[in-house]
C-alpha cells in the first residue's frame, strides 16, 4: 500500500510538472509566453543605455551626435566638430558672429563643463574658431 501511494504521489507530481510547461511558445490557455533578448535588461523600459549620461559605453556616432546637441545650447556656439581618440574627446567650437574676443573663453568654458558633466568617461579637449 506504502508503495502504491508513492508511485501514486510521484506520477502525481510529475503530471503537474508537465501541465505547467508550454509549448511553441504558447501556454495551454493559448497566451504567448514573453521573452526578451540577452541584453542584461530583462525587458526594464528605463534600462536603455542610450541615454546621456549612462555610464554604459556606447558608440563614437552616437555620443558625437549627442554632445553636439548639449553644446548647441550653450550662447555663442554656432555649431560644432568632435573627434575621438581613445577616451579623448576634441570639441572644436564654431562661435557666433558677433562675439567679443573676451567672450571666447567663458563660452568654450562653459562648453567644457556641460561635456564634462555628461560625459565623464571621456577627457574633453575645447578650442573655438571663427
Amino acid at each position: 500500500m506504502r508503495k502504491q501511494s508513492i508511485a501514486l504521489l510521484t506520477g502525481l507530481c510529475l503530471l503537474l510538472a508537465l501541465t505547467g510547461c508550454a509549448t511553441n511558445g504558447k501556454t495551454g490557455s493559448g497566451v504567448k509566453t514573453q521573452n526578451y533578448k540577452q541584453d542584461g535588461y530583462l525587458g526594464q523600459t528605463n534600462a536603455h543605455p542610450g541615454l546621456p549620461g549612462h555610464h554604459i559605453v556606447t558608440d563614437y556616432k552616437n555620443d558625437n551626435l549627442s554632445m553636439r546637441r548639449a553644446i548647441k545650447n550653450v550662447p555663442g556656439v554656432a555649431d560644432s566638430s568632435i573627434t575621438f581618440n581613445g577616451a579623448d574627446a576634441y570639441v572644436t567650437i564654431k562661435l557666433e558672429a558677433g562675439l567679443a574676443p573676451r567672450e571666447i573663453p567663458t563660452v568654450e568654458q562653459q562648453a567644457a563643463t556641460v561635456l564634462r558633466f555628461n560625459y565623464p568617461r571621456y577627457t574633453i579637449h575645447v578650442q573655438s574658431m571663427k
